[in-house]
């Protein structure tokens, strides 16, 4: 597997997940990463390896949340009167 370096708003668009998230698998030792800078990381990912089951799981579950946070707005717009 060819590796690559790539920042970390591309790793936040190919992987489809926010800056919170990317940050989370950053601290949490997930991927691998140079931090380049204040705020500025370098992640290290496969060419040909998009996503890991880890990120699909972060992703699921962000999604997820954001739906329940939607039905509980769409809750509170209803009682209120």
């Amino acid at each position: 597997m060819e590796q690559e370096w790539i920042s970390l708003n591309q790793f936040m668009k190919r992987n489809h997940i926010g800056y919170e998230t990317a940050l989370r698998l950053i601290s949490s030792g997930k991927v691998e990463y140079e931090k380049t800078g204040k705020n500025k990381y370098k992640i290290k990912v496969s060419k040909s390896e998009k996503i890991d089951e880890t990120m699909e799981k972060l992703i699921r579950e962000n999604e997820e949340l954001k739906s329940y946070i939607r039905t509980i707005q769409n809750i509170s717009n209803q009682i209120k009167v």
